[in-house]
């Protein structure tokens, strides 16, 4: 008689009944360091638990590609090595291609064996639920001065841009496809603004891992053909 091999099962539940978290993070009988920002990617104020999960929002605010993300997503309950488990994986990114659920942890902590075992498991497990899995280090994250530069045009891109004003800055790119960020300095806070949007959204780019300074080149990513 031929042996069946158990499935790995995983029980992934999401907040019911409207609600945004799969438990609380901000609450007055918090010991730890908890805090809101506010994302202008989600139109809302995101809830954390660390400071390296305030940065992770920043950056996911800051990546194009990006489409949402939630923070406290959902709870995983699986079995390993034959004790049952449960997980509140830090976030849920989507962009146009997948799903992936983040946890965010210092190098430290994720290479502990309890959280490096449990990465291996879901890493491997939950893309048969529809899911991919990732640690972030919270020390790349922290990185600088590409977090100050996220900090800085995430504070001057919060507001959308219209179609107008974006033409008008596409325009400008027309036969200069690359310009310096003093060269927008100089113009007016608005279009320094605009810029900075722009950027947000992948329209423009810098380099993150320089600073930001007025010699900073900006690069075009418009399509220019009409």
């Amino acid at each position: 008689m031929s042996q069946l091999t158990a499935v790995p099962m995983i029980q992934i539940i999401f907040p019911k009944d409207g609600k945004i978290r799969s438990r609380k993070v901000v609450k007055r009988s918090n010991a730890r360091n908890t805090g809101k920002y506010p994302s202008w990617k989600m139109q809302r104020m995101m809830q954390w638990e660390s400071v390296h999960e305030g940065n992770a929002m920043r950056v996911l605010d800051a990546t194009p590609n990006v489409i949402s993300y939630c923070e406290q997503p959902c709870e995983i309950i699986f079995t390993l090595n034959g004790a049952k488990r449960r997980h509140y994986p830090d976030f849920m990114v989507i962009d146009a291609n997948r799903r992936e659920l983040w946890e965010v942890k210092t190098e430290s902590d994720a290479n502990s064996p309890e959280v490096s075992e449990r990465t291996a498991y879901l890493t491997q497990t939950l893309p048969e639920y529809g899911y991919g899995y990732r640690v972030v280090f919270a020390e790349i994250l922290a990185k600088q001065p590409r977090l100050d530069n996220i900090k800085r045009l995430n504070k001057l891109g919060r507001q959308p841009i219209s179609l107008l004003e974006q033409e008008l800055i596409r325009r400008l790119f027309l036969d200069e496809p690359v310009m310096s960020w003093g060269v927008f300095e100089q113009k007016s806070p608005q279009i320094l603004r605009n810029v900075s949007r722009l950027i947000l959204e992948g329209k423009l780019s810098i380099d993150f891992n320089q600073p930001i300074n007025s010699a900073t080149s900006i690069h075009s990513h418009f399509n220019s053909s009409r």
